[in-house]
């Protein structure tokens, strides 16, 4: 009779048990592809209201990684202290309230200007009251439906971390579509919208995984649950730091290849899609890559790094993308495969989880919020690289001793230290929420310069080429020289308006170069996102644009998009946009709304010029576009580069000038500029939209 029972009891369960994996392994994705699809669509949003600084993108890391481990803390308390029918009854409950508050997505009012100070900690506040509870509530879900199908009684029950691969390719898919089909097709709010529908999925998903799980038996949940054995403080530490270091190491890259080119999804999710990519192969049930390959690719590389920091090599910005991406994808690959080799048994799964991400939130805060505080330089960034070398098991592969593994490990930490007092003895750095500042001297002291990321931003000259030190008011040199096209076109206009420009408002301080293409009787206002340039640019005993040139200079503090909408309408000549973060330019200074705001401010016959030279994007289609579609003229200038001018620190920039129809441009017309017909074929950048990838792509077909 007992085997009969038993027997129907089977039958009963046979179909419910079929339709458990799919299920299951469906809601796990959905989850991760929201989870990673609602970081790059909300920090878009964000960026406007920080300059488009890569500092968003760090910060809301660290964010996510902090309320990941939220998550994942709250997974854990509902697997320990409740039944899978009451545990799916609080989930349930908050995601339902998550549905009735906080849908669509988008900035919650009380964050439309950031302070002065303080960026970071302003920055978490906007996340948590716009997005802390929807992603709260789908972090939840990987660590607890992996719990529950641990219950299930299905042949893999004892076993569910072949589940975390699945999330993680979600995460991997939804990072991918971002940059590539996401951004370039629809707009902000129509991915939000979106993303709301997909909540709504996923809450049906949550529900039938809840459903099929209490359906089971409580002797096959029972059966399903493996004994509970204690896990060492040591074992759980050592979790802790081979989260720590890649999670770290991602920040650091993350920051470093986005201040070069654009602060956006592209360059954000470069990298994070390697780091999860790595926790898809490592946590297979055969990886495809092998962990002893990766353990030898991590040594060759790290050498490659070290020769090149040392001997102070640059490859060029493709080759030093590759390498470093590369460096964190196997320093990723090697610290998580020993996470996958030494992660528990599936009862002490949600604790491993919680362990995991506490490591993630910890390697986040150091990279983002203390190296900013306790470096001048990108120490963290080879601290980082030398700290993935400890992940190794014994600091050794397979096929070396241990003592060679750590003699290696010991001159990566040699070689690291000399980096690093090698950047301390570059006393004059300036590092703060927006990027790290660099003021150098030319090996033969002719000139002083002023970098961000691997850009120049101004140069002043010291000493004439034949050693007698200069005196009097500096000349403007890099971008900024006379008979360049900034220079040109701001005189242009000078002639235009009959010698005098009356009210100019300047996007970008730099070294203050541009303060020396002020006449007198002219009023120039400088805007400036990061007070530390300012600092910078007006210390006569670095810079003296400013103080020979203008020295009662109005200096306004904020993003331009903002603090520009307090000037009054209709009261500018003129606007100069020559805003950089290394050579990346804010995205969003660039759009259909921010070219309406600078149309607003200005005078009917006021003129836009705008600094478009980048290495990595052809922005000049863009503003050809932008500006088309307000009917307004685009003159672009032709820009002619000399090995004269090479020597003399002397750039020819890449420059538009947008004005109303009929509005006379000045000597420019006769001179190598080209007036722009149409709207062209490239689509206007707004808000909602800008595709950066085709950006990139135009620029690198014209090379």
């Amino acid at each position: 009779m007992d085997a009969e029972l038993t027997q129907e009891r089977g039958q009963i369960a046979a179909p419910s048990l079929t339709a458990v994996l799919p299920v299951f392994a469906g809601t796990i994705f959905l989850s991760a592809f929201l989870l990673f699809g609602i970081q790059p669509m909300f920090a878009k949003m964000v960026l406007p209201k920080l300059g488009g600084s890569p500092g968003v993108w760090s910060t809301a890391m660290v964010f996510f990684q902090a309320v990941l481990l939220a998550g994942y803390a709250y997974a854990h308390w509902l697997v320990r202290r409740f039944s899978v029918r009451h545990a799916a009854l609080i989930h349930i409950t908050l995601m339902v309230v998550v549905v009735a508050t906080s849908l669509p997505i988008g900035i919650v009012a009380g964050f439309e200007r950031p302070p002065q100070q303080g960026e970071f900690a302003w920055l978490l506040l906007l996340f948590t009251a716009s997005v802390g509870l929807p992603f709260f509530a789908v972090a939840a879900n990987g660590p607890l439906l992996q719990a529950w199908f641990a219950r299930t009684g299905h042949a893999h029950a004892r076993d569910p971390y072949f589940l975390y691969a699945a999330s993680n390719i979600g995460s991997f898919l939804a990072l991918l579509a971002y940059p590539f089909a996401v951004e370039p097709t629809l707009r902000l709010a129509t991915q939000a919208s979106a993303w709301a529908w997909g909540f709504g999925l996923l809450l049906a998903g949550i529900t039938a995984c809840a459903g099929l799980c209490v359906g089971q038996s409580a002797e096959a949940s029972e059966n399903a649950l493996p004994a509970a054995q204690p896990v060492p403080t040591g074992r759980k530490l050592h979790w802790l730091f081979l989260a720590f270091v890649p999670s770290g190491l991602l920040v650091a890259v993350t920051a470093h290849i986005s201040t070069d080119v654009a602060a956006g999804p592209l360059l954000w999710v470069a990298p994070l899609a390697l780091f999860l990519l790595s926790f898809v192969i490592v946590f297979q049930r055969k990886p495809l890559l092998r962990h002893s390959w990766m353990l030898n690719t991590q040594l060759l590389l790290i050498v490659c790094y070290m020769a090149m920091m040392v001997l102070e090599l640059r490859l060029g910005w493709g080759w030093e993308l590759v390498l470093h991406l590369a460096i964190l994808f196997i320093t990723a690959m090697v610290a998580h495969g020993e996470l996958a080799r030494l992660r528990p048994s599936a009862a002490e799964l949600t604790g491993f989880y919680l362990w995991m991400s506490l490591g993630g939130v910890l390697g986040g805060v150091f990279a983002a919020l203390l190296a900013p505080l306790l470096f001048n330089s990108v120490a963290e960034y080879p601290l980082l690289v030398v700290a993935g070398m400890l992940c190794r098991p014994g600091f050794t592969s397979i096929r070396m001793r241990r003592w060679q593994g750590i003699a290696l490990a010991g001159c990566a930490v040699l070689v690291s230290c000399i980096l690093i007092t090698r950047e301390w003895a570059r006393t004059d750095m300036v590092r703060s929420f927006f990027g790290i500042h660099r003021i150098t001297e030319t090996k033969d002291a002719r000139f002083r310069m002023l970098s961000h990321g691997s850009t120049i931003h101004g140069a002043q000259r010291l000493r004439q080429d034949d050693g007698t030190p200069v005196s009097g008011r500096p000349e403007p040199l890099t971008y900024y020289f006379t008979g360049g096209g900034i220079a040109d076109g701001v005189d242009s206009i000078r002639q235009a308006r009959g010698g005098r420009i009356a009210a100019v408002a300047a996007i970008g301080v730099g070294t203050g170069s541009l303060a020396c293409q002020a006449r007198t009787g002219e009023d120039w206002r400088f805007y400036e996102i990061d007070p530390a340039v300012i600092r910078i640019a007006t210390d006569p005993a670095r810079f003296t644009f400013f103080s020979e040139c203008a020295p009662a200079t109005t200096f306004v503090i904020g993003d331009a998009r903002l603090t520009l909408g307090d000037a009054q309408d209709g009261s500018l000549d003129m606007i100069v946009v020559d805003a950089f973060s290394s050579d990346a330019i804010p995205v969003h200074l660039l759009t259909d709304e921010a070219l309406a705001l600078y149309m607003r401010k200005l005078k009917p016959n006021g003129a836009v010029l705008l600094h478009i030279s980048n290495r990595n994007m052809e922005l000049a289609s863009v503003v050809r576009a932008t500006a088309a579609g307000q009917g307004l003229t685009t003159w672009l200038n032709v820009p002619v580069r000399s090995e004269a001018n090479r020597q003399a620190m002397k750039t020819a920039p890449d420059v538009a000038l947008v004005l109303r129809p009929g509005v006379d441009p000045g000597p420019i017309v006769t001179g190598s500029w080209r007036e722009q017909v149409g709207q062209g074929t490239t689509r206007p950048w707004s808000d909602d939209y800008a595709d950066v990838v085709s950006a990139i792509w135009r620029q690198l077909s014209a090379k």
